[in-house]
């Protein structure tokens, strides 16, 4: 019957695809710009990379630029040239249609040969000898429906919260650890050329083992928020998947 054909090769295909990435040079948490952006170039260099993603759809803030008009903004274009975007000069600033951004980044993910799980949410970290080797995860919709079913484990060598404006890993860590990160995580108001300088400088290592890249790092360092210019988010992906790699 072709109705199973069908349903078997989805299902042996999937779980090919899960079982041969339980085990990673790299995890990311959150497939929006900064995640994406650090498993391109994490993969593009030959480190094993999967991102994790809770929603059903990637690109986290892209698609809807500004309150819905589906435009962002970059300071500079080399990652948008890089990969294959099409943008324009209006004054200083370089604009691009958010859609296209959004499927461009993924496609050129996808392609350097980063695996990308949606529906799937970490709801935990894995810490042994006080180094984070991975995370926690379940189905997106178990978790939202409240269900008590357990887990599994995705595992790695190093592991990026890349979960924007929450800093999901770093909150569960903080609930352990409540010393290590003493502030309240959230960014502040909005600066956007302090937000895009800092979002830069300080993604990199805050626990053995656990990096932070993109908005996450305005919640950990209580930085300004940018709203949608997105030149930080990528640099911020590029450099945490460089810090990595000279690692590996």
């Amino acid at each position: 019957m072709i109705e199973t054909n069908i349903s078997k090769v989805i299902i042996e295909q999937y779980c090919k695809r899960l079982t041969g990435h339980l085990e990673n040079d790299v995890v990311i948490v959150g497939a929006g710009p900064a995640g994406l952006a650090a498993g391109y170039y994490l993969a593009k260099a030959g480190t094993k990379a999967t991102i994790i993603e809770k929603k059903l759809s990637i690109g986290g803030g892209i698609w809807g630029g500004a309150a819905g008009y589906n435009v962002v903004t970059f300071e500079d274009k080399d990652i948008p040239d890089e990969i294959g975007v099409t943008t324009q000069k209006q004054g200083k600033l370089y604009i691009a249609d958010s859609i296209e951004f959004a499927a461009g980044l993924a496609y050129k993910a996808k392609q350097a040969g980063v695996e990308i799980l949606n529906m799937t949410e970490a709801e935990d970290v894995v810490v042994k000898d006080e180094i984070v080797h991975g995370i926690v995860v379940n189905n997106s919709a178990i978790m939202s429906l409240g269900l008590h079913v357990d887990p599994f484990c995705i595992c790695s060598k190093h592991t990026i919260d890349a979960t924007g404006h929450p800093a999901e890993l770093v909150g569960m860590l903080k609930k352990s650890k409540p010393e290590l990160f003493p502030q309240q995580l959230q960014e502040c108001f909005m600066d956007v050329e302090a937000a895009e300088a800092g979002v830069v400088e300080k993604t990199g290592e805050v626990f053995p083992g656990l990096f932070v890249a993109g908005m996450a790092v305005c919640d950990v360092y209580n930085l300004p928020r940018m709203g949608p210019i997105f030149g930080g988010m990528l640099k911020s992906g590029k450099k945490v998947a460089e810090l990595i790699n000279e690692k590996m």
